[in-house]
């Protein structure tokens, strides 16, 4: 409904009216699909999205249902993130932040050395 309205605004269309939603109107499933959340969405979601040639309205339809079936009612969020984490300046400090592959085990104690 909310995206809808602004799309009536002269120069709105869905990217913006969804960014809208999302950040300003706590539509936390609302999708912002561009070409970078497209590239995304086929490098994690769906391989079979790199078919399309442009990013057609039914192309951004379908990249939104794909992110609400994995990430569910806050799958803007979900999109927020994995978008600001795919940033090139962003990158080292991803890798810093999800640590080593796996979780390092219990601490050992260890006796003094005499």
């Amino acid at each position: 409904e909310a995206r809808d309205a602004l799309q009536t605004l002269c120069g709105v269309g869905a990217k913006v009216a969804d960014c809208v939603c999302l950040f300003s109107l706590d539509k936390t499933g609302a999708i912002p699909v561009d070409t970078h959340v497209w590239q995304i969405s086929v490098r994690d979601l769906d391989g079979s999205l790199a078919e399309a040639k442009s990013l057609t309205p039914a192309v951004y339809r379908r990249v939104g249902r794909l992110w609400h079936e994995r990430y569910g009612a806050y799958a803007g969020w979900a999109h927020t993130i994995l978008f600001a984490a795919d940033l090139a300046r962003f990158r080292d400090r991803r890798a810093e932040a999800l640590g080593p592959a796996s979780p390092p085990g219990p601490a050992r104690k260890t006796k003094p050395k005499p």
